[in-house]
């Protein structure tokens, strides 16, 4: 069934997605790139430093600091990156490797779109691997012919072929993301690229990422809100950020939390 069809079904009957918990928790120190959100049986949500391969895949012109790598539950791994084309714009692309990142495939083209001119210097693509279907996922901003925005595209055939992107949602500032995946629900938080001050927001979806049915605004209304993080398990979801807010206040992370109704 195609997006399109999808997306009319569901048109009227989408309820409210998430229900938060009163206020937020604080912590000491910011969100790094080099993190990820991880959230424990207990309800315990911990950020924890992301996996880094044994060896990355070799391609040339590729930006380094772009490079992402993930753990599947079956012992594959895949890395993401963006490679810069001689214009300065980038192409997305992806390698698994069936060795846990000793050995890589050939990487595959994941998204050629991008007309910008900003070379490497881009937010980092978020990759992201459903422990519960093996799906591969990324988040990441970029000039596409439409406009610049902050796309979603996935595969479920172990990153030998990717869906077409779908837009998250379109504006001009570079944005971070992060997703959390399970099963038939996925989510990305991102930084909303038309906000005045910067905020996040969270696009939902329930038919593993072939459509996003919500989007809601996610962090508090005071404040700053940059390089979100989001964690699923059960019914549980917990989004982290780095927040700040003015007259001197050094920055924290802010966690807030809440429950999927879907």
């Amino acid at each position: 069934m195609s997006a399109a069809a999808l997306l009319s079904l569901c048109a009227g009957c989408i309820p409210v997605p998430v229900t938060w918990d009163e206020g937020l928790t604080r912590a000491s120190g910011v969100v790094a790139d080099s993190l990820r959100l991880v959230l424990a049986d207990t309800g315990a949500a911990t950020l924890q430093p992301l996996w880094t391969p044994p060896q990355w895949p070799e391609e040339p012109s590729v930006c380094v600091a772009s490079r992402r790598a993930a753990q599947g539950s079956d012992g594959a791994a895949y890395a993401s990156w963006f490679r810069v084309r001689p214009d300065s714009s980038v192409e997305l692309r992806v390698a698994r490797s069936a060795d846990g990142g000793h050995r890589w495939d050939t990487a595959v083209l994941v998204d050629s779109t991008d007309v910008g001119r900003a070379g490497c210097a881009r937010p980092v693509p978020y990759l992201e691997v459903d422990a519960s279907n093996g799906f591969v996922q990324l988040a990441y901003h970029l000039e596409a012919r439409e406009g610049a925005g902050l796309f979603f595209v996935h595969s479920m055939t172990q990153a030998t072929s990717f869906e077409n992107p779908l837009p998250i949602v379109y504006g001009d500032r570079p944005s971070s993301a992060a997703i959390a995946s399970r099963g038939d629900t996925v989510v990305v938080a991102y930084e909303d690229p038309n906000s005045r001050l910067p905020r996040l927001g969270l696009a939902l979806s329930r038919t593993a990422g072939h459509v996003f049915e919500a989007r809601l605004p996610a962090s508090d209304a005071t404040g700053e809100a940059r390089t979100p993080r989001v964690a699923v398990r059960g019914t549980r979801l917990v989004l982290a950020w780095t927040a700040a807010q003015r007259g001197g206040v050094a920055p924290y992370i802010a966690f807030r939390s809440g429950t999927l109704t879907w």
